[in-house]
């Protein structure tokens, strides 16, 4: 079928502001009509707005659903398999986060006694299952499913002083990763760099626990996946700025002996 603006835009409830905004991006393209000159949208322009509508129902910004979008290698198959995916994870989450609001609401009521531990069981299986669809596969490689599925079970059976013992040496490394961008030539023979090493080898023996004994070789290893990685760039970089995941791979590399 064909569809002029009003009526793409009745089909899919959404404004004709918006099927303009997205046609000005390069998301919709409108044919035009010989005979009238009226705009319209064919069927291939109706699956590709149902694709950016799933796409911004995961919060993906405009920009990377035009780079996914756009890409020549789009294939619209892969793309309905990974939204189901990730709309599946959200589920559970969701379910999750449900679960325990509800059990934390009877608690409150006198209905049934939660430990404080029990209190962050969803928010801490939410982590470990973001980690594994972000690092899973690079992870398991390096250090066994085993030692992983450890680590995952001591990560959930941590108490909330520990995840704020966690927090607090993470958020040491930040502040002196923004410490030493903010010299011209950050120095690595310094007292300042040495602080940074000392809290994140610290942070990563919390991390690892009893699951992953700590080497100086597993160390360096670390660095060199934050190296290759681009997500490990973008998660330093945007805590503690521009070249952060640079500097402390080098500090790093220098320290881990």
């Amino acid at each position: 079928m064909k569809y002029q603006t009003s009526k793409l835009a009745q089909l899919a409830g959404v404004s004709q502001r918006t099927i303009r905004y997205y046609e000005n991006e390069g998301l919709l393209v409108a044919q035009r009509d010989p005979v009238n000159n009226y705009r319209w949208f064919d069927e291939t322009q109706v699956d590709r707005l149902q694709q950016i509508l799933f796409y911004r129902e995961l919060a993906l910004p405009l920009a990377q659903i035009k780079q996914i979008l756009l890409a020549p290698d789009f294939n619209i198959v892969q793309a309905l398999q990974q939204q189901e995916e990730a709309l599946l994870a959200q589920q559970k989450r969701l379910t999750q986060l449900l679960d325990l609001l509800q059990r934390t609401l009877q608690h409150h009521k006198g209905a049934l006694a939660m430990s404080d531990q029990e209190k962050f069981t969803a928010f801490k299986a939410a982590q470990v299952e973001e980690n594994e669809r972000l690092y899973g596969a690079e992870i398991r490689q390096k250090y066994g499913d085993q030692q992983v599925a450890q680590a995952n079970q001591q990560w959930l059976k941590r108490s909330a002083a520990a995840v704020t013992q966690l927090q607090a040496q993470e958020e040491i490394v930040f502040s002196g990763l923004r410490q030493l961008l903010m010299e011209q030539s950050p120095a690595l023979e310094s007292d300042l760099a040495q602080q940074v090493f000392s809290a994140h080898q610290d942070w990563l023996q919390l991390a690892w626990g009893a699951a992953v004994t700590y080497t100086p070789a597993a160390h360096r290893g670390l660095a060199a996946l934050y190296a290759a990685d681009p997500r490990f760039k973008k998660y330093y970089d945007q805590a503690a700025g521009p070249g952060a995941t640079e500097l402390l791979v080098a500090i790093i590399e220098k320290y881990a002996l």
